[in-house]
């Protein structure tokens, strides 16, 4: 979505929380579907959508990316019109309404497309040729936060990047599919034990941000840096372009965790 803004400096956050305003007055119900899913016998409580900054396009910018995931592409049509109604809610303390001047549709190769349906994770295609051997970097410009007991990991490996992957795809996948995914998933963070990878390369970022439902400035702390793969991810591959669309750890919906693969630069 790209966006006309003028009178205020547009974060996600910011964006986020009008939209999500605007959500709770339209629609209670689809509110609490897709900010804050119930616990019950099918999918875990995760909410079903991801915001985030758009890649650089001195034609396209400034922009962001919305990603439905799962049983939120049900609500659609209310969603889009929950964005109508947070322009003329505006933005800030001020309340500067803003303008959504042009919507693309991307496919899973993250282009562009005239296709307006969903697609399955399943058809996401790896950014370099070669998936499966060509070295790659995976890069993290957004604050990464991968917790382990209460505590930040501030030098994540591939086998933690892995765990909390397979961790997310899992939370929204039928209880019928979670012995099935469960066992996919030990699998892969043992092959990502057995892989060489570099070490990671990085510093700490954090995100600092106003909670509206608590009223206080919080900091969400996190680190932004890089593995490289020399050898390329091998069978993970389709694991780790999956999660470049989920993201990965904390704050999620907010952008954070968000994984680009690149070519690596040392290999």
């Amino acid at each position: 979505m790209r966006l006309e803004t003028p009178e205020v400096r547009a974060t996600v956050p910011m964006l986020r929380g009008v939209w999500g305003a605007a959500l709770h007055d339209l629609d209670i119900g689809i509110y609490r579907a897709v900010f804050a899913p119930p616990n019950n016998s099918e999918h875990s409580h995760v909410p079903g959508y991801v915001l985030r900054p758009a890649p650089p396009d001195p034609h396209f910018a400034p922009a962001v990316d919305w990603i439905l995931i799962g049983d939120a592409l049900q609500h659609d049509e209310t969603l889009r019109r929950a964005w109508d109604i947070a322009s003329g809610m505006g933005l800030d303390r001020e309340r500067c309404p803003f303008d959504i001047c042009e919507v693309r549709v991307l496919g899973p190769n993250g282009l562009a497309t005239e296709a307006v349906k969903p697609w399955s994770l399943s058809q996401v295609t790896w950014p370099l040729a070669g998936p499966k051997v060509t070295p790659c970097r995976l890069f993290f410009p957004a604050p990464l936060r991968l917790l382990r007991r209460g505590q930040l990991i501030t030098q994540p490996t591939l086998a933690d990047l892995v765990v909390t992957a397979c961790r997310r795809i899992g939370n929204f996948l039928p209880v019928s599919q979670r012995t099935a995914w469960d066992n996919l998933s030990r699998d892969a963070l043992e092959l990502a034990r057995t892989m060489r990878d570099g070490e990671w390369s990085g510093s700490r970022l954090d995100l600092h941000r106003y909670s509206g439902r608590q009223k206080a400035e919080l900091d969400l702390r996190g680190v932004s840096g890089a593995i490289d793969l020399p050898e390329g991810p091998g069978e993970l591959w389709p694991l780790l372009a999956a999660a470049q669309w989920l993201h990965i750890g904390k704050g999620t919906v907010m952008g954070l965790g968000q994984m680009r693969i690149e070519p690596s630069p040392q290999y």
